[in-house]
């Protein structure tokens, strides 16, 4: 017996499988992934989610249909924000050690490696010296050339693995700082946002047209997954919100806003200055090309300066 389990905590997994059963086919055509450390097969970014309904139900009817035997148990409850968002940052920072600590692996790798290619090089005949041909040298100094060639493309490659192991350690070094700037969250929350409205919109039109036509098994589900989604949304924003809030009320940093720019001064995008040519709701209307103008988000203002392209101008002065 195969069973489909969600819970706020743990996301969507199957029980029930066994390496070299048949079901991996069908999982991996449905978007299901095999954990090594939970050793289950998972629906990715389904923790603390709205569990995805048609998705499992697919699953399910694939698998029946391959002649296994499938039950769900979904938890369709959401935990706290406040708790879930604790957690994710926690698997944030863990996987942040293990990739730095991974990255010194790889270091260390490299400098091995290339410390054996040193040594192969200096097995080298002494100023290039070219392969006698049959001279007794001829087999040893054509294995050492290997041997230097082999240590060569091994220390690169070693190099190569241990640029990304660092590379993807920083970026996971600064992910929880990341989702936690205030630019970002404001993008977050208008992004969720716009996604709860377009929501409200398809249950309200359900409503008023009646199609909720209980005999329709598919519609019933879609309306379901709407109302999931809506509540997780609803719960996330909330949080965010709070979060944002709570930013501001202790000093930390803060956005731009209408209030802080005027017409003339500059202000600082992606490390490029422009000067403000009118000051929006949403947005500053600048300066790019002559006779062109472009419109900047308030969350995307880095800096500012005054008429005097000198004087620093800070949110909420």
């Amino acid at each position: 017996m195969l069973t489909i389990n969600h819970t706020p905590a743990d996301g969507t997994i199957i029980d029930g499988t066994t390496k070299g059963d048949g079901t991996a086919a069908i999982l991996k055509t449905a978007g299901w992934k095999w954990g090594r450390s939970i050793t289950a097969w998972y629906l990715p970014f389904s923790r603390d989610r709205a569990p995805q309904l048609a998705r499992i139900d697919r699953t399910a009817e694939a698998l029946r249909a391959a002649g296994y035997a499938v039950d769900t148990d979904i938890d369709t409850e959401l935990r706290a924000a406040a708790d879930a968002h604790r957690d994710r940052d926690a698997r944030l920072t863990d996987r942040a050690d293990a990739l730095a600590a991974k990255a010194e692996r790889k270091a260390d790798a490299a400098d091995a490696a290339r410390a054996r290619h040193d040594r192969a090089c200096d097995a080298l005949p002494y100023g290039g010296e070219p392969v006698k041909i049959g001279h007794h040298s001829e087999a040893r100094h054509r294995r050492a050339l290997d041997r230097a060639h082999t240590t060569a493309r091994a220390a690169i490659d070693a190099d190569a693995a241990a640029a990304e192991a660092t590379r993807r350690a920083t970026v996971a070094a600064h992910s929880t700082d990341h989702r936690n700037n205030p630019a970002v969250i404001h993008r977050r929350i208008e992004r969720q946002s716009a996604e709860l409205r377009r929501i409200e919109r398809l249950l309200t039109d359900y409503e008023h047209a009646h199609n909720t036509d209980p005999g329709n098994a598919a519609r019933a589900r879609h309306i379901e997954q709407l109302r999931l989604d809506k509540a997780e949304l609803e719960a996330d924003i909330e949080y965010w919100t709070a979060v944002r809030a709570a930013q501001d009320a202790d000093g930390g940093p803060k956005l731009y806003t209408r209030a802080d720019l005027r017409p003339g001064y500059y202000v600082c995008c992606h490390s490029t200055w422009y000067r403000i040519r009118r000051v929006n709701a949403k947005t500053v209307t600048v300066e790019t090309d002559p006779g062109w103008n472009d419109k900047i988000p308030y969350d995307k203002i880095t800096d500012a300066r005054a008429e005097d392209a000198k004087t620093t101008i800070r949110p909420g002065q």
